[in-house]
């Protein structure tokens, strides 16, 4: 028979695992309560029991509930923010001309639109954003916001090379970012997001950077 509390239990099997395989322990464990329950619905107690560790470890790795929440935000946004920064910077020696730049980074962007995940956060946002103002907060700063300046970022050294006509790159951004994106994450969230077959999905993409070229291109 076991005569060990559940508490020491779970600090011994704490001390087995590396700090950053128990951070992510806890992460994973999380982001599944978080994306199936609710923010407000998970009590870190639950967290803490699926994940092993204890409830000690969580505090010193994270603080709060809140520095859970973003700890989960930066690491869905990597995911997404890092392929698309790869997009705009993969071959740049041969990107004089911008529509393949801006052509990979459209379809990296359609298929992040696409997945679960992303969709599971947008429905998390929507439920609880009203309640917990925060969590839209650190989303859009990592995400979104972290998204519109790579895009601003690349025009801008385009429009810097003369390859694009740019007054406003601000602007810019937001108008091919809603040509390329469209209504998808929202029916995606939504659970009506039809599928799309690639030779669709690419002539879609395709006709949104030539029309943003077209307006952008340089005179002459």
């Amino acid at each position: 028979m076991n005569r060990h509390s559940p508490t020491v239990a779970q600090a011994r099997k704490d001390r087995r695992l590396s700090p950053d395989a128990r951070r992510q322990a806890f992460v994973s464990a999380a982001k599944d309560l978080f994306l199936t329950k609710g923010y407000a619905a998970t009590p870190l107690e639950e967290v803490v029991a699926i994940s092993g560790g204890s409830l000690t470890t969580l505090y010193q790795l994270f603080g709060n509930k809140q520095g859970l929440w973003e700890a989960i935000v930066a690491e869905v946004c990597d995911q997404i923010t890092a392929p698309l920064q790869e997009a705009m910077t993969l071959g740049e020696p041969t990107l004089g001309e911008p529509r393949a730049a801006l052509k990979n980074f459209a379809m990296r962007l359609d298929a992040l639109e696409r997945s679960g995940e992303s969709a599971g956060v947008l429905r998390l946002i929507l439920a609880e954003g009203g309640k917990c103002p925060e969590l839209t907060r650190t989303l859009f700063a990592a995400g979104p916001d972290a998204a519109h300046a790579i895009v601003g970022d690349y025009l801008k050294a385009q429009v810097a090379a003369g390859r694009l006509a740019i007054s406003d790159t601000a602007l810019a951004t937001q108008q091919f970012i809603a040509l390329v994106c469209g209504d998808t994450m929202l029916r995606q969230a939504c659970g009506v997001l039809e599928d799309v077959a690639p030779e669709d999905a690419e002539r879609r993409l395709d006709a949104a950077v030539n029309m943003f070229l077209k307006v952008y291109a340089p005179p002459g």
